[in-house]
């Protein structure tokens, strides 16, 4: 399991909330679409892990891309459901990556949107390695975890029960490092702001 079970079942008891909070592109998300979708010259197959509330998927698949939704929430994977996508429950760390609509042929791409930090350090070598693996040579990946150092924890009060997230935090070097380690040739690495201390480490990659 890669991710902080309370982690889990903190998305999954708010997934419509939190879909509904995140139903707004942030302009640096944006930028990383256009970028990503540059260099897969608009088109092709990709894997997205941590689709949560879907927003990311649809802009992705408005400019050509098919996306193949997943998430390690069920909270998610219903709601995505609900709305009429096809989406899988999975985890990066321990499940068949590979796609059932297209056996034995690996992705164009992997887009991994804010979703990596929940990632333990220690399991994030083993999780870009199993990406890599199910990416064509050349393939694209966008990644982007929280800039910074060590983990936190975050307790938000809710009417129903408390919601615990577990987030890890990345230097840019040490992310360079997992990164070239797990097979992936980095082409920058952006720092991006989100709400005012809401600092961004925003990877675009391609598989070696």
């Amino acid at each position: 399991m890669s991710t902080d079970r309370d982690t889990v079942r903190s998305y999954d008891s708010a997934a419509a909330d939190y879909a509904a909070e995140a139903a707004a592109m942030p302009p640096w998300v944006a930028a990383e679409i256009d970028a990503f979708v540059t260099g897969l010259d608009g088109a092709g197959r990709v894997l997205e892990i941590g689709s949560g509330g879907g927003r990311d998927a649809v802009a992705l698949e408005a400019q050509g891309i098919s996306v193949r939704r997943t998430d390690i929430s069920k909270g998610f994977v219903d709601l995505l459901r609900a709305n009429g996508f096809e989406a899988a429950l999975l985890d990066p760390l321990t499940d068949d990556l590979s796609d059932p609509l297209r056996p034995g042929t690996p992705y164009d791409g992997v887009w991994a949107c804010a979703c990596l930090i929940h990632v333990a350090r220690a399991d994030m070598g083993t999780v870009l390695r199993r990406l890599a693996a199910a990416t064509r040579a050349g393939g694209r990946l966008h990644a982007s975890v929280r800039d910074g150092d060590g983990e936190d924890v975050t307790i938000e009060s809710s009417a129903a029960a408390p919601r615990r997230y577990v987030e890890t935090y990345w230097r840019e070097a040490a992310l360079r490092a997992a990164l070239a380690d797990a097979g992936w040739i980095v082409d920058d690495v952006r720092k991006c702001v989100g709400r005012p201390g809401d600092r961004w480490l925003s990877v675009r990659a391609a598989r070696r």
